[in-house]
């Protein structure tokens, strides 16, 4: 189970509800009072809808940027541990891999449960033992990669957990409830009154579910998560691995005729214990 609405889920639930209230609930009509703590509580909440989608779309943008730079890191080691023979190659494909799983199986925000997968990539990259000049350009390649990655894994935690906060959402959820309020009261139930109503309200609601989204970075989560790590898989050899719950209720989306990795979770996240891996023709 998703255990969320998408936004068009969203859209289409608040449309019913808005309808139903406009066309049941009769409203008084304007008044000065209505129109004065309408207009104050939609210039604020513009006012701070606006900054708040602008400060997560930031955030979704950094964030994307220091996801591309990891999975470029992770490419590169892959190639560049083939200096060091077939079997360190392979084993190097293990730990990426295993690393990449470990960051799919926990939620965005636990980033940082990976770490363990990563420390072992990074212990493993350290030990070896270059013999050749060619070796020794590539060691030290490595070992800078595996630096900068670092530093990326510690900046995409930081990007992943600074969400907003109950004040901040308790402010919007405030305002957004006077306006409704102040949108139905004046609703006189004329056939315009209550299509300018419902969709004023719907708006409100677009705005919210969009700020919601990104502010829980699953906006568009397809083109900058999903479909990259199908990429990234198949760069680095392996077959792309998802969970199965993410693919029925279609928050991930899998391109026709995919192979992949499907997991299952007996337990309830964050218990990701005993979980099994069957391959998928999709």
């Amino acid at each position: 189970m998703k255990g969320r609405l998408d936004i068009g889920e969203g859209i289409l639930l608040s449309l019913v509800v808005f309808v139903v209230l406009a066309i049941m609930i009769p409203g008084k009509g304007l008044s000065d009072f209505i129109t004065i703590l309408l207009s104050v509580s939609s210039f604020l909440f513009g006012i701070f809808v606006a900054f708040s989608i602008s400060d997560r779309h930031s955030r979704l943008k950094e964030l994307r940027e220091e996801l591309k730079a990891t999975e470029a890191f992770v490419v590169d080691i892959y190639k560049l541990s083939s200096v060091f023979g077939e079997k360190t190659q392979k084993e190097c494909q293990r730990l990426l891999d295993d690393w990449v799983v470990a960051t799919i199986d926990h939620y965005l925000e636990d980033y940082h449960k990976a770490s363990p997968q990563f420390l072992k990539l990074y212990e493993f990259i350290i030990s070896l033992t270059p013999k050749t000049k060619k070796q020794e350009m590539a060691y030290e390649q490595l070992l800078i990669t595996a630096e900068q990655m670092n530093k990326s894994n510690k900046k995409i935690r930081y990007l992943a957990t600074d969400r907003m906060s109950g004040f901040e959402w308790w402010t919007i959820l405030l305002l957004a409830g006077i306006i409704l309020f102040c949108l139905f009261y004046i609703n006189t139930n004329t056939l315009v009154s209550i299509i300018i109503v419902v969709l004023l309200s719907l708006t409100l609601s677009i705005f919210t579910l969009i700020l919601r989204d990104l502010n829980t970075l699953f906006w568009k989560e397809q083109t900058w998560i999903w479909d990259p790590l199908i990429d990234l898989f198949r760069d680095i050899g392996m077959l792309p691995y998802f969970s199965e719950a993410d693919v029925k209720s279609k928050r991930v989306k899998v391109p026709k005729g995919t192979i992949y990795r499907s997991a299952k979770f007996p337990h309830p996240y964050p218990d990701i214990t005993d979980k099994t891996v069957e391959i998928v023709n999709g």
